[in-house]
């Protein structure tokens, strides 16, 4: 509410979340999403991943106990404790969730609580929004992920320019990447110049549609692709502030916050960043990217003033 102060805890809750829904891109809406984009598999395509009784235990023993429940009520606590006797059962039901492509709703629902990130607390801008989501649902995404990740590596699909939510990459990885750069300048008696980019809610404003193109150009299809779709899209999220929680809303756009796919799913969306770039070296985590250029001429001193 500009301008007003809000001062009731429903209000508020109402409040945040008119500002994490304004966060969204203003995109096509969702079903317009090309529906048959899955057919058509080849064989090097992922069509389908193998669940059994021992993905999902090693699921559940990679959760963090400690981690609070989700909108369904179920903490990971009990789930590490059962896992055992849940496993066959979870199995069973994730299994039916891909053979059908469907995913029940409480599943894609995130409970939204705001973290004060500095600045005046009576600004709804200065929250950064935690989302609590499922951890059945978890569980689910993280059988899935390992098998992404084994498709995308095996198949040269992950830009080697990607340091970002890859094993066997991280920030070091990065740095030591820029630092061979720099040295490789030096030698030469070359300069290098560098431009750093950080896209605004990178996360927040990734178009669903495009991001499910993109998951059939990474040969991810049939079950498994129209289960990412379903996985994707009719997201909801509620605020919830001092006991209270606000309306429901819908999430149209973005990779879900909260969720275990949604680094992975970013890495697929921005696979392409440096597409078409011949002149320069592109260099991302997740998002954060550095752009370096080796100035030797007159015409490359021209090129990097345009950059």
């Amino acid at each position: 509410m500009e301008g007003k102060y809000v001062t009731q805890d429903k209000d508020i809750c109402n409040t945040l979340m008119e500002q994490y829904n304004s966060q969204f891109s203003s995109n096509k809406k969702q079903k317009d999403a090309i529906d048959n984009i899955f057919d058509n598999e080849k064989d090097d395509d992922i069509s389908d991943i193998k669940i059994n009784e021992e993905e999902i235990q090693n699921a559940i023993s990679a959760m963090d106990q400690n981690s609070t429940a989700g909108p369904d009520g179920i903490t990971a606590k009990f789930l590490i404790k059962t896992k055992e006797n849940i496993s066959v059962p979870l199995a069973i039901i994730m299994r039916k969730s891909i053979d059908q492509g469907q995913i029940p709703d409480v599943l894609k629902l995130a409970y939204v609580t705001p973290i004060h990130k500095g600045g005046s607390k009576l600004k709804p801008e200065n929250y950064r929004p935690v989302s609590l989501t499922s951890h059945i649902m978890k569980i689910f995404e993280r059988v899935v992920k390992v098998q992404l990740i084994k498709h995308l590596k095996e198949n040269n699909l992950i830009n080697p320019g990607q340091h970002g939510f890859v094993p066997g990459r991280s920030t070091q990885t990065q740095l030591l990447d820029h630092f061979c750069r720099v040295y490789e300048a030096l030698e030469e008696g070359v300069r290098l110049d560098t431009v750093f980019l950080d896209f605004a809610k990178a996360f927040d404003k990734v178009d669903h549609n495009i991001l499910i193109r993109k998951l059939a150009e990474n040969k991810i299809k049939g079950k498994l692709g129209r289960w990412i779709k379903e996985f994707l899209i009719n997201r909801k999220f509620r605020v919830v502030a001092n006991g209270e929680m606000s309306e429901e809303q819908e999430v149209r756009s973005g990779v879900p916050q909260g969720t275990v796919l949604a680094a992975i799913l970013f890495i697929i969306m921005i696979n392409d960043i440096d597409e078409d770039i011949k002149r320069c070296i592109v260099r991302c985590f997740a998002d954060d990217t550095r752009i370096n250029m080796k100035v030797k001429t007159e015409e490359d001193k021209k090129r990097c003033k345009m950059i």
